[in-house]
């Protein structure tokens, strides 16, 4: 969980730069409202995805029960990991492909946060079980 919240984290903190010093059309990328849309919508998914990995250790830390809330938290920092990485070339454009910068090796290493300790089929499977227990009671 927190190796793909960090992940996501160092690979937003690499293209935001380049998108505030790229000039298309004589402005800086990041100054298109579109961009600053995105650049929002991925730092507000990180950092949910941290408060959920947050919430699922407060949990196990407190002796309560977290199964559910750790397979929220793996699947969803997995999946903000993945479209962050994605967004991230896009905004950097063909270079996010070369080995110049870091994007590219953050790409493909997103792909085993949804493999890697279950995959996401496996998370989301297991939170339907807790959930259909929890209805029972």
């Amino acid at each position: 969980m927190f190796q793909m919240v960090g992940l996501a984290q160092g690979c937003f903190d690499h293209a935001v730069p380049y998108t505030r010093e790229r000039v298309q059309f004589g402005k800086r990328i990041f100054d298109f409202q579109g961009m600053q849309h995105q650049v929002a919508q991925v730092a507000t998914q990180i950092e949910a995805a941290r408060l959920l990995t947050y919430n699922a250790a407060r949990l196990k830390e407190a002796g309560r029960p977290f199964i559910k809330e750790a397979c929220m938290a793996k699947y969803y920092s997995s999946e903000v990991a993945t479209l962050t990485t994605s967004k991230c070339i896009e905004w950097m454009g063909g270079v996010g492909f070369t080995k110049d910068y870091p994007i590219e090796k953050y790409y493909r290493d997103c792909k085993i946060g949804t493999i890697y300790e279950g995959t996401s089929n496996i998370q989301l499977s297991t939170m339907a079980k807790i959930i259909d227990q929890e209805y029972d009671s």
